[in-house]
């Protein structure tokens, strides 16, 4: 191969690799949006699970309340 030649292929893998890159940057970009969004899923879900604890500690305690005031244990 002469030097031309070598230099040419060189150039075409550079570019190949160059947009293979931008592909690549793009998919890494749309991961972190849908572990952003996961993150904040669980965040939520984590926000209602202590929601719904502290709702039945509640409700326990009324009962507690409630069969302490009839009479019953």
């Amino acid at each position: 191969m002469e030097l031309e030649e070598r230099f040419a292929e060189i150039e075409r893998r550079v570019r190949l690799l160059a947009v293979e890159n931008k592909g690549l940057k793009g998919r890494v970009s749309e991961l972190e949006k849908e572990l952003a969004e996961a993150r904040r899923e669980a965040q939520q879900f984590e926000h209602l699970h202590g929601k719904k604890l502290h709702i039945k500690e509640k409700i326990e305690r009324i009962l507690l309340s409630l069969d302490t005031a009839t009479g019953k244990e």
